[in-house]
C-alpha cells in the first residue's frame, strides 16, 4: 500500500471528550509537517507546523482549540507520515488511524457494515476537497431492503453529523455516496440489555468505490 503525505481526521472532539492525535515522520529525512483544524463550516480556527526528524512523533496540540466546538484536522507533510487519534471519555475510547486516499480510507462511496438498533450510533462525514458535494445516505436492513434515505449538501472541507435520529432504530447497514471525496467515522456507543454502558467502538467508513 502506498505511503501518504496527508492525513484526514473527521473529528477532534469538543467538551468532556479528551482527544490525542499523533503523527510520525516515517521517512529517512526531516519532514516539514503542518496541521490545520477547521470547524464544521470549513473555517480555519487553528494551525501549527514543525520539522520532525526521521521516525520522530508529534503529538499535535490542537485540543485547546476544540474545547468548545468539534473540529476536523488535516495534517500535511513534505515526507510520508502515519498517524492515529485516540478519543477518551472514562472507559470509552475511540481509536482511528489518519484517513487518506492512498491508504484506501477516503473515497466517493463509504460503507458501514453494521447499524445496531438498540445502541447509539453517530456518524461524521468530512468533505476533504475544496468543492461542495451532494451527499446521499442509504440505510438498509439486514436483508438489504432500503429502510431510509436522506442527504445534504456539504461545503468543501466541511463536516456533517448524522445519528439515530436520522437513520432510525434499524438493524442493518449504512452507505454514504458523495460527488466529492470524503472520509467518514462511525461512533458506536453500547447500551441496552446485552451491551454494557461505557463501551464504545470507532470505525472508519470502508471505501467501496468501483475499481
Amino acid at each position: 500500500m502506498p505511503l501518504t503525505n496527508r492525513l484526514y481526521f473527521a473529528q477532534v472532539a469538543a467538551g468532556v471528550w479528551a482527544d490525542w492525535v499523533q503523527v510520525v515522520n516515517v521517512s529517512g529525512e526531516n519532514a516539514r509537517i503542518r496541521a490545520i483544524a477547521r470547524d464544521w463550516n470549513a473555517n480555519i480556527v487553528w494551525s501549527s507546523e514543525r520539522v520532525s526528524s526521521p521516525f520522530q512523533g508529534w503529538v499535535i496540540p490542537v485540543e485547546p482549540a476544540s474545547k468548545t466546538q468539534n473540529l476536523s484536522l488535516v495534517v500535511l507533510s513534505d515526507k510520508p507520515i502515519v498517524g492515529e487519534r485516540h478519543c477518551h471519555l472514562g472507559t470509552e475510547v475511540l481509536a482511528f488511524p489518519g484517513a487518506s486516499p492512498e491508504m484506501g480510507t477516503a473515497g466517493y462511496r463509504l460503507f458501514f457494515p453494521e447499524l445496531v438498533a438498540e445502541c447509539a450510533d453517530w456518524f461524521i462525514i468530512f468533505n476533504i476537497t475544496e468543492i461542495e458535494s451532494k451527499i446521499d445516505v442509504i440505510v438498509r436492513d439486514v436483508n438489504g431492503t432500503v429502510a431510509k434515505q436522506f442527504g445534504t449538501r456539504l461545503k468543501g472541507m466541511g463536516g456533517w453529523v448524522f445519528s439515530d435520529a436520522e437513520t432510525g432504530r434499524v438493524q442493518g447497514t449504512v452507505e454514504v455516496i458523495s460527488e466529492q471525496m470524503i472520509v467518514g467515522e462511525r461512533h458506536l456507543h453500547y447500551q441496552g440489555t446485552y451491551h454494557p454502558n461505557g463501551v464504545a467502538v470507532g470505525q472508519l467508513g470502508q471505501v467501496i468505490d468501483p475499481i
